[in-house]
């Protein structure tokens, strides 16, 4: 291996950059590089507004801005007949003509003076092309390190969960023989290996480190960050740290402003947002590091020492070696006037350097398996050149009990389906007698907190959805909430609300038609035809809807607007966790006086939901009041006074006129406010200055007395403070549960009013009974509020 085999001032371009550096404490005036960086250095380097000038003029994605740049390295300043390749040329001329990618003079001078070293790079055409270039200008060398010629054995097992197995027995059995497990490597996995070894692997206690494909794009931040996006990302950002309660969140934060910054050529962000969305999805998330544990390495790396240990899995055809197609840009026709590598090269290359790499590892075990997933799999070709020996090993079932015990259970499957018998079902059989086999409890085992705590990695989010699944049942929340097996899918009913959200938050800057087509465009969602039939008679809907919402501007004095606007509170419960609470509003009106702000609360709603509190007791459908509270605690507003909470029905059933009224006044009508209104007059009042006889929210009517009508839903200042209160205890005494692990199958049920279980997706997995129903005490908002006179009604 590498020792101090290379002189000062020399440059080393290789694959294997961390290697040297980990294992040579001497090197003094080197230079390393990767082939890639070399590039970028020797040939000319580019930047993000290079990617943009591509992108705007030449109006391609940013994928294909970026194949074009690659595919220039190789590119000659001359014509070309063939027409990409003239293309290329051009487009390199331009690029240099305006500056947008730059040729380092001083770095190639420089070259003069050092001595450059290819090391450990397999030689193709293009590097080929390199070394002669470099040979004019320095003297080079080219080292590949002696290929060591081991011989090495397969193992091959019939389906992939024993060949991992097998690894985890084998991994078991090298530790105990004191052989050190952060030098023990897995090569060769995809994510259905990594998959079954994350399931598999904390079975036999072993501490594994697997690669992480997870982009900053898929974030929860990055996700709010692209529904905050706007010109100024200033404000984006500052959104964002308002919702960022954790260190993990700041780190992610931190990251989209790295990328951002990238882009200071240009002001107005919205011109590069799909650049930007673009690295986002190719930016990973940077992942917990357990230094005490198996990693992943490649079979691609040069240098493996000998006292590490490869498994080099999925040894299987048509997986190793992976085989290039010839599907690039650059056609293998169109490759032969430049003299690079074509496609069989690619392949014969790949093939060859794997070959030699695994010839040159001296602790490699290689393992295949003969199905998976349905799909039967031969042994790689490369073993016709390699000529290894193919064993079928017998597993030993030592090193788990855990995993023994649920082998057992499958193989009893087999037997009492089947009538299959093996050798291993008597062995294990005579082993666990004492398995709870055939046996069932749809209870929940509770699962240990700290166990939760580290699954979460101290960070909880709770919404006013996720508390009033948690309320309904905790093992629906558990489902949906911590183990995120419910995968959400658009239907029209959901695709619709968005687009009515987005309008309606937008209607007063914007044009209707032009709205609606763009949003429907980035819907990104296949309309059926009789969906395009509805959405024609929906958008003449939103615009009644819209006339009338601007109609009652008329009977307000609160003109100031905010939209779906999030609203983030930190929880405190003296524990080890950074929680948060948060909700959107779909519309805030307020006002702000020299003393106070006076707000109201709007909520859009289709078709027709009841309006009450009295489930406020339970936690349950209480989207309203938690509004309620989080405008209390909203640091933008200066002393709240809540002059009402409502809900703004849209897209009701269709109004009948009668003999009395018209349909406009009808529909008209169906659009009114509903919800709970403030006793107090001289604050109601600034809100519905028509309350007397109100034209702005449904059932507000006062005597001739001025007291309120007894069907009026108002409520005191005091009431609203308590109903304040009373969602803060709620929200903390599920906090509390849920860190508590406290996930319990117990779905709630009220009589006509509160089903749990009847649109619950996890039916087949609780199992739930009637025994595991809570029946709970139908109550009035009398029994907790109070019955002030004119109040609660």
């Amino acid at each position: 291996m590498v020792i101090n085999m290379f002189e000062n001032n020399t440059i080393i371009i290789t694959n294997d950059k961390k290697h040297i550096l980990k294992n040579n404490n001497s090197l003094l005036n080197i230079k390393i590089y990767s082939i890639e960086e070399f590039k970028r250095l020797f040939y000319f380097d580019y930047n993000k507004e290079t990617i943009y000038y591509i992108t705007e003029k030449y109006s391609v994605i940013p994928e294909i801005a970026q194949i074009y740049i690659s595919n220039m390295y190789n590119i000659e300043e001359k014509s070309y007949i063939n027409k990409k390749l003239d293309f290329l040329s051009n487009l390199k001329k331009e690029l240099l003509n305006n500056n947008l990618i730059k040729i380092n003079k001083l770095f190639k001078s420089n070259l003069k003076h050092k001595k450059i070293v290819i090391y450990n790079i397999n030689k193709t055409k293009e590097l080929d092309n390199l070394m002669n270039e470099l040979s004019k200008i320095t003297e080079i060398e080219y080292i590949n390190e002696a290929s060591n010629n081991y011989i090495h054995t397969i193992y091959e097992l019939d389906i992939i969960e024993d060949e991992i197995i097998y690894v985890a027995n084998e991994i078991c059995r090298l530790v105990n023989e004191g052989k050190d497990i952060t030098k023990i490597y897995l090569a060769n996995l995809d994510n259905e290996y990594r998959k079954i070894i994350k399931r598999i692997f904390p079975m036999f206690n072993i501490p594994v480190t697997l690669e992480e494909n997870n982009s900053l794009y898929g974030t929860f931040i990055c996700t709010k960050f692209i529904e905050f996006y706007e010109s100024d990302l200033n404000n984006t950002i500052s959104k964002l740290k308002e919702i960022s309660f954790t260190p993990e969140s700041d780190e992610l934060i931190n990251s989209i402003i790295s990328i951002i910054n990238q882009y200071s050529f240009v002001e107005d962000k919205l011109l590069v947002k799909e650049l930007i969305i673009n690295d986002l999805k190719n930016t990973k998330v940077s992942q917990k590091n357990n230094t005490q544990s198996i990693h992943e390495t490649s079979i691609h790396k040069k240098i493996i020492n000998d006292d590490e240990i490869v498994f080099l899995m999925s040894f299987n055809q048509g997986i190793i070696p992976s085989i290039y197609k010839d599907e690039d840009y650059l056609t293998d026709n169109d490759k032969k006037e430049l003299n690079i590598s074509l496609t069989i090269d690619k392949n014969n290359n790949n093939k060859e350097l794997i070959i030699n790499n695994i010839r040159n590892i001296k602790n490699l075990i290689i393992t295949s398996k003969k199905s998976a997933n349905g799909t039967q799999y031969n042994i790689s070709n490369i073993n016709e050149i390699l000529e290894y020996e193919v064993k079928h090993p017998v597993i030993n079932y030592i090193y788990s009990n855990l995993y023994n015990k649920l082998k057992l259970t499958s193989l009893l499957d087999e037997y009492y389906k089947y009538n299959t018998t093996s050798s291993l079902l008597y062995l294990l059989n005579n082993t666990y007698q004492d398995i709870p086999y055939n046996t069932y409890d749809n209870t929940y085992k509770q699962i240990s907190p700290v166990l939760i705590k580290d699954y979460l990695k101290n960070s909880l989010n709770i919404s006013y959805s996720s508390l009033n699944t948690y309320f309904k049942c905790p093992f629906s929340f558990y489902l949906n909430n911590v183990l995120n097996i419910n995968l959400y899918e658009d239907t029209f009913q959901t695709i619709l609300g968005k687009i009515f959200h987005t309008i309606l938050e937008k209607r007063n800057t914007n044009d209707i038609e032009q709205l609606w087509d763009e949003e429907l465009k980035k819907a990104n969602y296949e309309f059926k035809p009789q969906d395009l039939f509805m959405l024609s008679k929906l958008k003449e809907e939103l615009k009644i809807i819209i006339q009338e919402i601007d109609k009652q501007e008329n009977f307000t004095n609160l003109h100031e607007e905010l939209h779906e606007q999030r609203i983030s509170t930190k929880i405190d419960l003296n524990s080890e966790y950074n929680i948060t609470f948060s909700g959107i509003v779909d519309k805030i009106k307020y006002h702000d006086y020299s003393d106070k702000t006076i707000v109201s609360i709007i909520d859009y709603k289709t078709g027709d939901p009841e309006i009450s509190l009295s489930t406020l007791p339970y936690g349950i459908d209480i989207q309203l009041p938690i509004y309620l509270y989080l405008i209390n605690n909203y640091k933008r507003f200066n002393n709240p006074q809540i002059a009402g909470f409502y809900l703004q029905k849209i897209l009701t059933k269709e109004v009948t006129s009668d003999d009395k009224h018209s349909y406009d006044e009808l529909k008209s009508k169906s659009l009114m406010l509903q919800g709970y209104s403030n006793y107090d007059t001289s604050i109601l009042g600034e809100f519905d200055t028509t309350f007397i006889n109100s034209q702005y929210i449904k059932s507000m009517k006062m005597t001739k007395e001025h007291n309120f009508y007894n069907y009026s839903k108002v409520l005191t200042t005091k009431q609203m403070n308590m109903i304040s209160k009373m969602v803060e205890d709620k929200i903390y005494e599920g906090a509390q549960k849920i860190i508590d692990s406290d996930f319990s199958i117990s779905p709630k049920y009220i009589p006509k009013k509160i089903n749990a279980c009847e649109y619950c997706k996890f039916s087949d997995i609780c199992y739930h009974t009637n025994k595991d129903t809570i029946e709970l005490k139908k109550i009035s908002e009398e029994d907790f509020l109070g019955g002030e006179e004119n109040g609660i009604h």
